[in-house]
């Protein structure tokens, strides 16, 4: 199913100069998911304390994906920069 986002990854990790690209974008995008989410995640919780409707939990769902994203970018930025480290100037 992610086969071709794999292995996107995979050539991106391989090349330094393509992985130092990825590394600043994906801290971008784990900066603006991680706004989001928090952001997300008060609208529910406002949300549901204020009306208890069944759209409290469509945000919470919506917040819950939000918080999912940011673990992905984390981990995927996170992986990078430890083969940056190993592979970075001796």
């Amino acid at each position: 199913m992610f086969t071709k986002q794999d292995g996107q990854f995979d050539d991106m990790a391989a090349d330094p100069a393509r992985r130092r690209e990825g590394i600043t974008a994906l801290a971008l995008r784990r900066n603006i998911f991680l706004c989001c989410a928090v952001g997300m995640t008060l609208l529910a919780f406002i949300f549901f304390m204020s009306n208890r409707s069944p759209g409290a939990a469509a945000v919470g769902f919506a917040a819950v994906l939000q918080w999912i994203l940011f673990s992905k970018f984390e981990s995927d930025l996170r992986l990078l920069r430890v083969i940056e480290r190993l592979h970075g100037p001796k």
